[in-house]
């Protein structure tokens, strides 16, 4: 069984506090409004979880748990910044993820993170890259690797994320060495490395107090960029 998933928390907890509030990039759409560009592409993967078979790790460990609900996937991080996940246990190269995001529990505070992983080789560590928003409404997109992380932009403020309890739809896209974070149909991130080429999809959350957050992912929708 896996034991700890801590690759990148605690971490994030003393980033996100030294955040600076930037102004915000826009007004949010309605949720599930599409990401920018025209056309319907084929999708390489989609699930709206409604199939507890289809295929999505499961599990309870020491820093949360993963599993189906009625309808939607859940990611639960028991507290004190352990960061969890769940993969997809399928393989991609350059991929969109389109995913609806809804944080139903946390600490009062919101200092959360949750959001979406690409190009995770290694599902045990958690390598790839993280494309994340947070609860009190921050932006962010990490590299993780067997040495630690690094940080490819650093948790910014956005008016386009909603906070606290609620839903966002969260689009990323890994494509080459480039990387992109929209939310609620607002581009707020951008950035390229080239570590990682390939790799698994997974679903993350992480709660920084002593409180468990709860982030559980509907209709998701992966295609080629």
């Amino acid at each position: 069984m896996k034991q700890h998933r801590i690759l990148l928390g605690g971490a994030l907890l003393v980033l996100a506090a030294m955040a600076c509030s930037l102004p915000g990039l826009g007004t949010p759409p309605s949720i599930g409004e599409p990401g920018a560009g025209g056309g319907a592409p084929k999708a390489l993967f989609q699930d709206d979880f409604s199939d507890p078979k289809s295929g999505w790790e499961v599990g309870e460990y020491d820093a949360g748990k993963v599993g189906y609900g009625d309808g939607y996937y859940y990611v639960v991080s028991y507290g004190d910044g352990d960061t969890m996940w769940g993969v997809a246990n399928r393989s991609f190269t350059d991929v969109v993820i389109e995913v609806d995001a809804t944080q139903v529990s946390g600490p009062a505070n919101n200092n959360t993170d949750y959001g979406v992983i690409c190009r995770t080789a290694d599902p045990e560590s958690g390598t790839g890259y993280y494309l994340l928003i947070s609860g009190d409404g921050y932006y962010a997109i990490a590299k993780g690797t067997d040495e630690g992380y690094e940080w490819l932009v650093d948790f910014t403020e956005s008016s386009a994320i909603r906070q606290g309890n609620t839903s966002n739809h969260i689009r990323a896209v890994c494509q080459g060495s480039k990387l992109s974070l929209t939310v609620n149909g607002v581009l707020v991130a951008e950035a390229e490395d080239s570590e990682f080429t390939s790799g698994d999809i997974a679903l993350t959350a992480t709660s920084y107090e002593n409180t468990p957050t709860e982030v559980r992912f509907d209709n998701l929708v992966v295609t080629k960029p």
